[in-house]
C-alpha cells in the first residue's frame, strides 16, 4: 500500500471512530423500546374457580431477538424480570404500578457457563434478600444472582445430568423455609433440596404425577409453603397449547414418597390461549388475594404472542372435580 492509500485509510478509520472529528453516538444496548398493549374485548368470563382476571397485555419490541420468555419474577415494588431462552432478561414496571422504570433488555452474565447455550426455563427468588436462581435447560445447570443481578455462583448438579436435552428444570421454587423444589419436565421423579442447590447437597427424591395429561412449566411458592404449578399441554388449535394451574403441598413429601398435585383451574376459561411458561407471585396487595403473573413464550412464531397476565386468587378457590380433564372442564365429550 502506497503512502497516499495508507493516509486515506487512516483518515477514514479516524472519521468512523466514535468521538473523533464527528460525534458518533454509541448505542445503549440495554435500553429497549417496549410496547405494553392491554388486550381488550376478551371473549371469556372474567373469573372462575376463585381466580379473577385483572388484566392481559401483549409485550412487543422491534428487536429481532425479543421474545422467548420462559420464566418471570415480580418484586414487591412492581419490577418485572422476564428471562428468555436466549440468555436475556427484560426488566420493566408491571402494568398498574405507579413507579416508573425504563425498560432494559440485558444479556445475563453466566460466569463459567457463558460458553453454553443460555436456555433459561425457570426462576425463583428469596423475598428476604432479593437473591434469585435461574434453571438452565439442555446443559442442566443453575445459577444464583444477587438482588442487583450480579452473578454469584453456578453448578451443574450430577442428579440433573440424566435428563433429556430439551427437558430440564422447567419448574423450580424456593420454599419459604429455604428448601428448593424441582419438577423436571418429562420426568415423574422430583427433587427436594434442604437448602440452596448451588451448594453440593443431596436432594430427597419423590414421585409426582401431573393430572390431566399436562406437563409442569413453572412453579411458585405460596407464603404457607404450598406451591402453585403452571401446567401446559399440546392441543389442536392456534396457538396449539392449553394451560392450567394446580396446587401441591411439599410438606407431604417423604424420602421415596410422592407429591400430590391437584388441578385448580383450566386457564383457557379466563385468559387467551398461549404458551404460558412463566409464573410468579407478587407481594401482599392488602386485599386478601394472592396475585399471580404469567408470561408466554412466543417461540419466535408469527402466530404466537408474548402475553403478560395478572390474576388474583382467593383462598376459597374451588378446584376442578377429581378426574376432570381440560376437555371435560369445557363440557366437551
Amino acid at each position: 500500500m502506497n503512502r497516499r492509500k495508507l493516509a486515506r485509510a487512516l483518515f477514514l478509520a479516524l472519521m468512523l471512530s466514535p468521538g473523533v472529528f464527528f460525534r458518533t453516538p454509541i448505542p445503549d444496548y440495554d435500553a429497549i423500546e417496549l410496547s405494553i398493549t392491554p388486550l381488550t374485548g376478551i371473549d371469556l368470563p372474567g373469573q372462575a374457580s376463585g381466580f379473577v382476571r385483572i388484566g392481559v397485555w401483549e409485550l412487543d419490541s422491534r428487536r429481532a431477538d425479543f421474545g422467548g420468555f420462559s420464566a418471570i419474577l415480580v418484586t414487591d415494588d412492581g419490577a418485572v424480570r422476564a428471562f428468555s431462552d436466549r440468555g436475556k432478561h427484560l426488566t420493566f414496571t408491571a402494568p398498574g404500578h405507579t413507579a416508573t422504570r425504563a425498560p432494559l433488555y440485558q444479556t445475563i452474565d453466566r460466569g463459567g457457563l457463558s460458553n453454553r447455550k443460555p436456555d433459561i426455563e425457570s426462576a425463583t427468588g428469596d423475598p428476604a434478600t432479593g437473591d434469585y436462581w435461574l434453571g438452565i435447560e439442555q446443559f442442566h445447570s443453575l445459577i444464583r444472582f444477587s438482588a442487583d443481578g450480579e452473578y454469584e455462583a453456578a453448578r451443574a448438579p450430577s442428579e440433573w445430568q440424566g435428563w433429556d436435552m430439551n427437558a430440564g428444570a422447567e419448574a423450580m421454587a424456593r420454599l419459604p423455609d429455604g428448601r428448593f423444589l424441582v419438577l423436571p419436565e418429562g420426568r415423574r421423579t422430583g427433587l427436594l433440596y434442604p437448602s440452596d442447590p448451588v451448594g453440593k447437597i443431596a436432594p430427597t427424591r419423590f414421585t409426582f404425577a401431573v393430572p390431566g395429561g399436562y406437563s409442569s412449566t413453572d412453579m411458585a411458592a405460596l407464603p404457607d409453603g404450598r406451591v402453585l404449578i403452571l401446567l401446559r399441554q399440546i392441543a389442536w388449535g392456534i396457538p396449539p397449547f392449553e394451560s392450567a394451574l394446580a396446587i401441591a403441598d411439599p410438606a407431604t413429601i417423604a424420602d421415596g414418597g410422592s407429591l400430590d398435585i391437584d388441578l385448580l383451574i383450566d386457564l383457557d376459561t379466563i385468559v387467551p390461549s398461549e404458551n404460558y411458561e412463566g409464573l410468579a407471585l407478587a407481594g401482599d396487595a392488602g386485599d386478601g388475594a394472592v396475585h399471580l403473573w404469567l408470561i408466554a413464550d412466543d417461540n419466535l412464531a408469527s402466530f404466537q404472542r408474548t402475553l403478560l397476565v395478572h390474576l388474583a386468587w382467593r383462598e376459597d378457590a374451588v378446584a376442578l372435580p377429581p378426574g376432570s380433564t381440560h376437555e371435560k372442564a369445557r363440557g366437551e365429550p
